[in-house]
């Protein structure tokens, strides 16, 4: 964005500020063990999770008001016009469309420029890029790049939109995140080992705790008996469905399947026959573009299974759900890896695959 006098410094493992014992691996640390994501593309519009993402205000406040050119406001590069000219900035959100109404609570017309104010108005607009996002998603945000190689999350007009996507297109708003076990670059020893690019510890195998784990809605227990390549990495992300029936042989809509909601988060886990469970993919529930019906019932988040896939998935002990007859699927987006997670999960006593958090984490 050098045209706009805007150079926005990545996050880099190689300065201070980001290296081994810095506070940011601490707060990162606490944001974790408080069940919040690293996961910007799952935020707009979500109706339940905790989330966090990485931004910068110079591009921010390009996007938000439609600037030509940044304005210098910070303590180390004194302009006090341009310090007054974003203060009336924000002041000026409490009649946006997405409004601050106690804005001037906070940023008063009259606000000294100095280091500790500065930070304030950072703290500010940092959160509004937030609440931005969240509200109205791609249409007037994007996130450039990714987990892996770095990412940002920004406020857009025309004109930034324009010179974001000459550089980054191919590189922006991407699903889901990276594949832990295949990030190339080595974290801090105190997060964890070289690759763990969300930044949890692992649990030990004995520990029977669920603290590390992301915290979801509901559970979801693999059949092992069946073709194990519906739980493979390639096949949830490209087919965006986790096999599942509506249905039970008797015709009776299986357990909490009709109390499945777009936005709640469900783990994929895998063992039985002997074999302890693990968590294989977290992923967010999503709206099917086709919703699964019978005479009866709608299912909003239940997807019908492509028909080239039928054939694969008979062969591999599926069976066609009986009232719906056809493969069907729970609807998921945004897939998170999580097999270096060494930790068993406990399966409740029953029948039921489908399980909500509590049912199998309060015991």
């Amino acid at each position: 964005m050098a045209d706009f006098g805007c150079g926005a410094h990545l996050s880099n493992l190689g300065i201070a500020a980001w290296s081994d014992g810095a506070a940011i691996w601490k707060f990162l640390r606490v944001l974790q063990s408080r069940n919040y994501h690293q996961s910007p593309m799952a935020i707009p519009g979500a109706t339940s999770g905790r989330f966090y993402l990485e931004c910068y205000p110079h591009p921010a406040i390009l996007g938000l008001f439609d600037l030509r050119r940044i304005l210098k406001y910070k303590v180390d590069r004194k302009s006090p016009d341009d310090w007054r000219t974003l203060v009336g900035l924000l002041r000026s959100l409490a009649s946006a469309e997405l409004p601050i109404g106690n804005i001037s609570t906070f940023v008063q017309d009259d606000l000294r420029q100095s280091k500790e104010n500065e930070d304030k108005l950072d703290s500010i607009i940092s959160a509004y890029v937030a609440a931005y996002w969240w509200r109205f998603g791609v249409q007037r945000s994007t996130v450039i790049g990714d987990l892996l190689t770095g990412y940002m999350v920004t406020p857009q007009s025309g004109r930034t939109l324009a010179a974001l996507a000459r550089v980054f297109r191919g590189s922006m708003n991407l699903q889901g995140v990276v594949d832990p076990l295949e990030a190339a670059p080595a974290l801090p020893k105190s997060i964890g080992g070289p690759g763990e690019g969300r930044w949890r510890e692992p649990l030990s195998e004995d520990s029977g705790a669920s603290g590390t784990l992301p915290r979801c809605d509901w559970v979801y227990f693999a059949t092992p008996a069946r073709w194990s390549g519906t739980v493979t990495k390639d096949f949830v992300t490209e087919q965006n469905v986790i096999v599942r029936s509506v249905y039970n042989s008797a015709g009776l809509r299986i357990a909490n399947v009709q109390h499945l909601k777009a936005g709640e988060r469900i783990l994929l886990v895998h063992g039985g026959n002997g074999r302890p469970y693990h968590a294989l993919f977290d992923s967010v529930i999503s709206v099917a573009a086709l919703p699964v019906r019978s005479s009866q019932h709608c299912f909003d988040v239940f997807s019908y299974i492509e028909e080239t896939l039928h054939a694969r998935l008979e062969e591999g002990g599926y069976v066609l759900d009986p009232v719906v007859g056809r493969f069907t699927g729970i609807t998921i987006t945004n897939v998170h890896d999580l097999r270096y997670l060494n930790c068993i999960i406990p399966r409740p006593s029953g029948n039921n695959t489908i399980w909500r958090w509590e049912e199998v984490f309060s015991r």
